[in-house]
């Protein structure tokens, strides 16, 4: 008898770490850059950018619940000196306010001046998580022949929050959402050249 339940036990065992292993896999909140590039334009030259962004429970209540979530895209490209601070060319933001509309049951996304109205949740996440033409320097900024390095980041502005919220959200996790700072060299002679 004791044989018999020594290995019904291991046969538990080993069926949970099965059932566990093939589970879906649930995505933790926050924000990844997955990808960004500079494309020539006329005079500048513009950033397109893929993001992951998986919004956690309480955000989606909140935003469901008429509260606006702000968040801010975050550019900057420098030139990098050896034995002095590197040199900043440019530093850009862009705000993008998200927010629900009862009455129409409308998600609304604002960019400036630009407003976009989406039938679902998941419509507006899947516009959020791409970035296209958005003019960050001129082409007169920048030099022939030299290196930059630039940089992008994207999270959510707490300062925006209602007040009873931003207290919450410095200290719950489930409101920290922002991604690394992602860095890459971009050959923006090549880009120069290649646009003429």
């Amino acid at each position: 008898m004791d044989f018999f339940t020594r290995c019904c036990k291991k046969f538990k065992l080993v069926l949970l770490a099965i059932t566990l292993g093939f589970a879906p896999q649930v995505q933790a909140e926050g924000i990844e850059v997955k990808s960004a590039e500079l494309v020539p334009a006329e005079n500048n030259y513009q950033l397109n950018a893929d993001f992951e962004i998986n919004f956690s429970a309480e955000m989606e209540d909140a935003l469901n619940k008429g509260v606006p979530l702000s968040f801010l895209v975050e550019f900057q490209l420098v030139r990098p000196r050896d034995y002095w601070f590197d040199r900043e060319i440019t530093t850009k933001t862009q705000r993008i306010q998200l927010s629900y509309h009862a009455l129409s049951r409308q998600y609304l996304m604002n960019e400036g001046p630009h407003q976009k109205s989406f039938a679902s949740l998941e419509d507006m996440m899947e516009e959020l998580s791409h970035l296209q033409g958005w003019s960050v320097f001129a082409k007169s900024d920048i030099e022939s022949g030299e290196n930059y390095v630039a940089s992008l980041r994207f999270r959510l502005d707490p300062s925006r929050l209602p007040k009873a919220l931003q207290v919450e959200a410095l200290s719950s996790e489930k409101w920290t959402l922002v991604s690394e700072r992602y860095r890459w060299t971009p050959d923006l002679s090549a880009l120069a050249n290649s646009s003429r």
